[in-house]
């Protein structure tokens, strides 16, 4: 960038969201607001069996439903799936039929599509479909994934796992034999779903006039979407438009394409009619997608003076019916064993890591993916080394912290500059009188108090150099954006992320508008529409804030070099000596002589006579931003305090502080309340949510009165204290936070509730069954 510049003004200021408006007045506009013409509502019939063979699906009992409908099956279709392969011979491939074909795999899988003419007609000739199936033994745990006698879901397959490979960096066996100390431990995280506020749903609309497909759906990634649609269906993609309207939450489990997104188009172009489904919230729940469901075995090798020197793992992830696209089921199991290594000083690291095929939903991306499961054995594992050495947990941590960066992890990953042995002290002091009182609570008969930490980094801003690595069908993790001024000085940003509580009108705006010079109100912020937006990859993994502001800082540069020139013309003076700010434009040393940059906009694109002798008018720029090679990291520490009554069995989560930095801050506001978010699904992960099959694969979690959502009595004051550490990564410095919030609170529960109950735990959720299981094994500890 050239010239003078004003301070950023914008960014970093802790600015009011301007999309609250619009969503808190019922102005918003969801998918269920979508309102078609002459549309035909669907429903499914979705399988009540885990694993069975479908005989016939009898529709007999329509004949005298009394209204018209229409059914499909896997049978009208063709051969349409969801095809989901990472490019590695140890993939086993499969696909997943729009409607069950020939076989069902999980129960609430869809077996035939029924269309009539509103939703709850639709619903009861769904009910009217009968299925007749053959059942099969079902495949429901790990235990019988992984037993060679086990039914293979698909046919052809050797066994049930998807995939198992393994990463490894150093000398493992070095690490084993220069040891003083083994501690090895297992670890467990329980299956749970994403559970955002608003469910899914897809609406479709075929033009024969102009040959054009528009497809609503809440999605966080539109263009992907579109893409898959486009080839799946074999249509041109330049006619086709994919519209994600205001999302009511997605958390990740938006951010892959379903089978229904393919089939509503599908059943639109051919009933020549509108289509639209809306999910119910127990379809959710039972066949969206699920997250977590990890079992990892950890092996720390120590040296006798507490020097972490390797760690070995074998992690297991349950990954249910289906690959997912685009991050295949093998993106929970590798993403843990990629982040592992953690923020700590080793260089001898292997992990096996495999995702195994069961008769359940189908695994998919959840906030943090992988992460909270690693981070909460990770995190566990160093209290317990800092418990076999005696050593304080939190000196253990600092003593084989990351200082110096960049840093080269085990696996050949760089760090950036971060401050993880700061924000573990600065953690520490402040928690230190509730760790006093936790020490003074040990012999209390009654009641206890234990405090934990969690100790993690966030890689975030992934590029495409990752994802080539992953070799999954993601490919790219680019954002681009483009920006106009309008003649009246104000400015459209059209951006490829979708915004779905980010924030995103908000900060994007700040950014433009201190590049421009404008204020963040006259910037208007549009997303989520492939027909007026860029192709990028969408709002996913962390990358909001880096790649997305970085893209429209970028794309802002060149319109804001074009207005100091044609201010430096008007004002006859040196173009490199213009400063943009308060919607003015002036020399850096005479603010007073300036020019409104309206007044610029307008000679850009209406009175051209104005401009520089060979300028040509027009006033847009674009810019497409990929990520760092291998991303760039945030760094966090979640500190948890819980007192248990002992006799009641009962946790209350007294308080809980965050300690984080993820670089430049661009709207405190907006931050605080990603963690905040964050944290209480991390608090719902580690104590409450949990999705529960029975051995013949049946779903007992099927409504809120059985699976728990944290609540307010639930969750404490979230008390969040910031670094900031540029990154020299991206253009503003800024890294990524998302899904930091949701990634540390099921570890530092964990660790606080063994600190209260000097016991190890080893697996959530820490519901009161749970802990009364510990305060047992504690009782009988003591008694000993």
């Amino acid at each position: 960038m050239t010239g003078h510049a004003e301070r950023p003004k914008h960014i970093g200021a802790r600015i009011q969201r301007l999309e609250d408006t619009r969503l808190l007045s019922g102005s918003a506009r969801y998918i269920d607001d979508v309102v078609l013409p002459d549309c035909l509502h669907l429903r499914f019939v979705r399988s009540e069996l885990a694993h069975a063979r479908i005989i016939e699906i009898d529709t007999a009992a329509l004949d005298d439903i009394g209204f018209p409908v229409q059914v499909f099956s896997a049978a009208d279709i063709g051969e349409l799936s969801i095809k989901a392969h990472q490019d590695f011979p140890e993939m086993q491939r499969s696909e997943q039929p729009l409607l069950a074909r020939d076989k069902v795999r999980f129960v609430g899988e869809a077996v035939a599509a029924v269309l009539a003419e509103d939703a709850y007609l639709a619903e009861d000739a769904a009910e009217a479909v009968f299925v007749d199936y053959e059942p099969l033994d079902p495949v429901v745990s790990m235990s019988q994934a992984r037993d060679p006698a086990a039914p293979t879901l698909f046919e052809g397959w050797r066994d049930n796992v998807f995939v198992e490979r393994q990463m490894k960096g150093g000398d493992i066996d070095e690490a084993r034999a220069q040891a003083a100390h083994v501690i090895r431990r297992t670890y467990t995280t329980q299956r749970q779903a994403g559970v955002p506020m608003e469910g899914r749903g897809v609406a479709a609309q075929f033009d024969p006039a102009s040959g054009v497909l528009t497809v609503w759906s809440s999605t966080q990634i539109p263009h992907l979407v579109r893409t898959y649609i486009a080839e799946e269906l074999e249509l041109p993609e330049s006619r086709l438009r994919v519209v994600a309207p205001d999302v009511g939450g997605g958390f990740g489990v938006k951010g892959q394409v379903f089978a229904e997104e393919v089939l509503v188009p599908w059943l639109a172009m051919t009933t020549g009619r509108p289509v639209k489904w809306i999910e119910d919230r127990r379809e959710h729940l039972t066949s969206s997608i699920h997250a977590r469901d990890h079992s990892h075995t950890l092996e720390a090798y120590v040296s006798a003076d507490g020097r972490l020197l390797g760690i070995k793992a074998d992690i297991t992830v349950d990954v249910g019916a289906y690959s997912t696209f685009p991050f295949t089921a093998a993106g929970d199991p590798g993403m843990a064993a990629k982040v592992l290594p953690g923020p700590y000083d080793f260089q001898h690291y292997q992990a096996t890591f495999r995702a195994l095929a069961t008769n359940k939903c189908p695994i998919g991306t959840y906030r943090g993916v992988g992460r909270p499961s690693a981070v909460f054995s990770q995190e566990r594992l160093m209290d317990e080394i800092a418990c076999e050495l005696n050593l304080d947990p939190v000196e253990f941590r600092l003593k084989n912290i990351v200082r110096a960066f960049p840093y080269k992890n085990a696996l050949g990953f760089t760090y950036d500059p971060g401050t993880y042995a700061q924000t573990l002290e600065k953690a520490r002091d402040l928690v230190a009188a509730d760790r006093a009182d936790a020490a003074a609570s040990k012999g209390d008969p009654d009641k206890r108090i234990g405090v934990g930490l969690a100790c993690f980094v966030e890689q975030t801003a992934h590029g495409t150099p990752d994802f080539t690595r992953r070799r999954v069908p993601i490919e790219t993790g680019y954002i681009a954006a483009r920006i106009e001024m309008t003649p009246d000085g104000k400015a459209l940003v059209d951006i490829g992320l979708q915004n779905h509580g980010q924030g995103h009108e908000t900060t994007m705006a700040q950014v433009a508008a201190d590049a421009l010079g404008i204020d963040p109100a006259d910037v208007h912020v549009r997303h989520g529409d492939t027909l007026t937006t860029p192709y990028s990859v969408g709002t996913w993994g962390s990358r909001g804030g880096p790649l997305g502001g970085g893209a429209v800082h970028e794309a802002a540069q060149p319109i804001a070099e074009k207005l100091k020139a044609i201010a430096g013309h008007l004002l006859q003076t040196d173009p490199q000596s213009i400063v943009l700010g308060d919607g003015r434009a002036y020399p850096h040393d005479d603010p007073d002589r300036y020019i409104a940059i309206a007044c610029l906009a307008r000679a850009a694109l209406r009175n051209v006579d104005q401009l520089p002798p060979g300028m040509a008018p027009g006033l847009e720029s674009s810019h497409a931003l990929d990520g760092p090679r291998d991303g760039t990291y945030s760094n966090a520490v979640h500190v948890a305090v819980v007192e248990i009554d002992l006799k009641s069995a009962k946790m209350v989560l007294k308080r809980f502080v965050v300690v984080e930095d993820c670089g430049t801050i661009l709207n405190p506001l907006i931050v605080d309340g990603q963690i905040h978010g964050g944290v209480v699904q991390g608090i719902g992960s580690a104590i409450l949510e949990h999705f529960i099959y029975d051995d013949e694969g049946q779903p007992l979690t099927v409504t809120f009165a059985d699976y728990l959502m944290p609540l307010a009595p639930e969750i404490p004051a979230i008390e969040v204290h910031h670094f900031e550490t540029p990154t020299p990564l991206t253009p503003l410095g800024a890294k990524g936070l998302g899904e930091g919030g949701a990634i540390g609170p099921a570890a530092a529960i964990g660790n606080a509730v063994a600190n209260a109950l000097d016991l190890d735990v080893t697996g959530t959720p820490l519901n009161a069954n749970a802990l009364w299981h510990l305060i047992g094994k504690c009782r009988d500890k003591s008694s000993e």
